[in-house]
């Protein structure tokens, strides 16, 4: 059976589950079998199988070392790729560079050699870097003054006077929300449908489906320090202003509301905004229960309420 297929078949009767105990089952148009894609919640048949409607997911996004985890719908799929993930796959090169790690992409940049600038892009190997001027964006006769200004300091035996600034452009804004929505994604394969239908993940849908976000909550944060291929998903018990769900994905933890209800997300943001010091650094101590890291839909909350029955 083909993984799509097994993984509508798992997750349509659970979410079907899940609409019942909420009271909603009779928005399903008929009594057949539906999948929703976790991002938009638009319901669709066993036929978007077959039509290559509902697509395999990568979370983080594949250029981001994401492996295929869940279903979402192509047209959710594909703005993301536009919108968020462009820029979340700039900046994680920028990061690197600077970090002195290897960069699986080159950036922009802009040289300087005797104050004469060319346009181009620069790698790290994570031992040296390689720098390469773009013919096509430079005027050929600024590029063969730059050259001769290399050569000449080489033949006079003197080191030019040489720098480079990183001109790569991307939103961090959108940035973030590729790794929120990230994030939310491998929530929803780790717990399933009765916590992604909560109220309280209204906001990040919201967040999901705008293409240009001015405002969010401060729900995400990085750390230069963490393993870059750490994934961890916690449902948090303490601190008590803190009981979220935290999703971690190399250098970002992303803070979303808790299963209980306990707190909307404007609170939840609040609290860690509350948590900053001087420096705009969080340092907290977080206690909980640590959820498998999903490489496939688990649905932990929706199979708990069909073994045991709503607590």
């Amino acid at each position: 059976m083909d993984k799509r297929e097994h993984w509508f078949n798992e997750g349509a009767p659970l979410f079907r589950q899940a609409l019942e105990q909420l009271g909603l089952a009779d928005r399903l148009p008929s009594a057949d079998a539906y999948y929703a894609c976790p991002c938009c919640l638009i319901a669709y048949p066993l036929e978007a199988i077959v039509e290559q409607v509902l697509t395999i997911e990568h979370v983080p996004p594949d250029a981001l070392g994401g492996k295929g985890m869940l279903l979402t719908c192509k047209r959710c799929n594909n703005d993301a790729g536009r919108h968020f993930d462009a820029h979340a796959i700039k900046r994680a090169a920028v990061h690197n560079f600077l970090l002195g790690r290897r960069t699986n992409r080159p950036v922009r940049a802009e040289f300087l050699a005797d104050g004469i600038p060319v346009r181009g892009e620069v790698q790290s190997s994570g031992a040296g870097w390689l720098m390469q001027g773009v013919p096509r964006q430079n005027d050929p006769a600024v590029a063969d003054a730059h050259e001769r200004a290399l050569r000449a300091a080489s033949e006079r035996g003197d080191a030019p006077q040489f720098t480079f600034t990183i001109t790569e452009r991307f939103s961090p804004e959108q940035a973030d929300v590729s790794w929120i929505r990230s994030a939310y994604l491998a929530a929803f394969a780790a717990l399933g449908w009765r916590y992604i239908l909560r109220p309280a993940l209204d906001p990040i849908r919201r967040l999901l489906k705008s293409d240009s976000p001015t405002e969010m909550p401060l729900i995400i944060g990085f750390n230069a320090e963490t393993d870059s291929s750490a994934r961890a998903v916690m449902i948090v018990e303490e601190p008590e202003n803190l009981r979220s769900v935290q999703v971690m994905i190399g250098h970002y933890s992303v803070f979303l509301p808790d299963p209980w209800g306990t707190s909307t997300l404007e609170e939840l943001a609040e609290s860690l905004a509350g948590s900053r010091d001087a420096e705009g650094k969080v340092t907290y101590t977080l206690s909980g229960l640590t959820a498998p890291w999903p490489t496939k839909p688990l649905y932990l909350l929706d199979k708990a309420i069909t073994q045991h029955g709503t607590p």
